[in-house]
């Protein structure tokens, strides 16, 4: 299943966004600036919450058929009505990151 839109964790920005000595890449796209984040809560593996679907209740997407391109950024600023939203659904969800973390740790396989 492609395109849950999956809400992971909850952090704050710790530091200023500047360029990466080394990019980090996910599957095929990389990325070249980052930043500090300490996060305060995180969701076991495949167990965060869902944006796909809660799309009809975001404001954030005003057309429903085209949201997972608008989650293709690489931020997404939600107003305040869809944060309080986001916020109040995920926190059921989160554990400690030492509780949650080494789920999300594997090794690639070789071909």
């Amino acid at each position: 299943m492609r395109d849950l839109g999956r809400v992971i964790g909850r952090a704050r920005v710790a530091g200023p966004v500047g360029v990466l000595k080394d990019p980090i890449v996910f599957g095929e796209r990389t990325f070249t600036e980052g930043c500090h984040l300490e996060v305060s809560g995180l969701a076991r593996f495949r167990e965060g919450l869902v944006l796909r679907d809660r799309v009809p209740r975001l404001s954030v997407f005003p057309d429903p058929a085209t949201w997972s391109v608008r989650m293709r950024r690489a931020s997404l600023t939600l107003p305040p009505g869809d944060a309080s939203l986001v916020r109040t659904e995920l926190e059921p969800l989160l554990v400690s990151y030492r509780e949650a973390a080494e789920g999300y740790r594997w090794e690639p396989t070789l071909a």
